[in-house]
């Protein structure tokens, strides 16, 4: 998920070596990669000219899908009408108050956006994800209960939507709370592939992995070196899930995932920060 690492930074990077650093992603076997968005660039200046972003992207010989973030029907319109774009990825929120503060909207106003985009991505071919933020807690005091969540989920898939992750904001998970929300859903939504994308601390990570592994969870989102988290939350940005301890837990596990781990070790020293790639 490279917009993900990149969009608390304080800078811009410019959008020939944002392209550059994917193109490298590109070639390591993942199976989408969250490009960058079409939002305001008020909002999130660290995503502009992601269309700019897309010319450099080279997609031949690589099998990878990748995902544009959308926050509303005129960036679904934008990102749809671009041929490497796979993937719609729309930030969801059973929470007010984050809808609020990340898409600047409201439980009842985002119903409607989501049925104009999911209209958006059948009618252009694209596959549609949801993110169902603050899926497993809440700090701004908006009611929250697994049952939301799980409602959540029912009302996505009614609708069609076949790829929805839920998505640990601001690290309130715990590894039991995440391994009893995955082993409650997956036996009801079969038809529904159940991700998870995790801002947690780096010495909690391999335990939330492992809950939501052992309840059946086969999607995982990662950032390689952990960067990033979302500044829109109000929270200090506790980072994403490393792509490497992600990839530690496979083989302690004999998991196969089929990736290029050594091309990723290489591109992970080579990026430590994104300090390299400034204008």
């Amino acid at each position: 998920m490279s917009r993900d690492a990149q969009q608390g930074l304080s800078y811009t990077i410019p959008p020939e070596k944002r392209a550059a650093y994917i193109n490298e992603l590109m070639q390591v076997g993942f199976e989408v990669i969250d490009f960058g968005s079409f939002v305001s660039p008020k909002a999130v200046p660290q995503m502009a000219e992601s269309a700019k972003v897309l010319e450099g992207i080279n997609k031949e010989g690589s099998a990878t899908k990748l995902l544009a973030i959308i926050g509303n029907a005129r960036g679904a319109t934008e990102a749809a009408a671009q041929n490497k774009v796979d993937v719609l990825g729309f930030p969801y929120s059973i929470s007010n108050t984050f809808l609020e503060r990340n898409i600047h909207s409201d439980s009842s106003k985002v119903l409607h956006v989501l049925n104009e985009i999911a209209d958006i991505s059948q009618s252009t071919g694209k596959q549609l994800r949801v993110y169902i933020s603050m899926a497993f807690g809440n700090p701004y005091g908006d009611e929250w209960s697994e049952f939301i969540v799980q409602d959540a989920v029912y009302f996505l898939a009614s609708r069609g939507v076949q790829t929805i992750t839920l998505s640990d904001t601001t690290g309130l998970g715990t590894p039991e709370l995440i391994y009893k929300l995955f082993k409650t859903l997956l036996p009801r939504f079969p038809d529904v592939e159940l991700g998870l994308h995790l801002h947690t601390w780096p010495d909690e990570a391999l335990e939330k992995i492992d809950a939501a592994w052992k309840a059946g969870c086969r999607s995982f989102d990662g950032v390689i070196n952990g960067l990033g988290g979302c500044p829109l939350t109000g929270y200090e940005l506790l980072g994403n899930v490393n792509t490497l301890q992600l990839l530690q837990y496979c083989r302690n596990k004999n998991i196969t995932t089929g990736l290029d781990e050594t091309r990723i070790q290489q591109i992970a020293t080579a990026y430590l920060n994104f300090d390299m790639l400034k204008s």
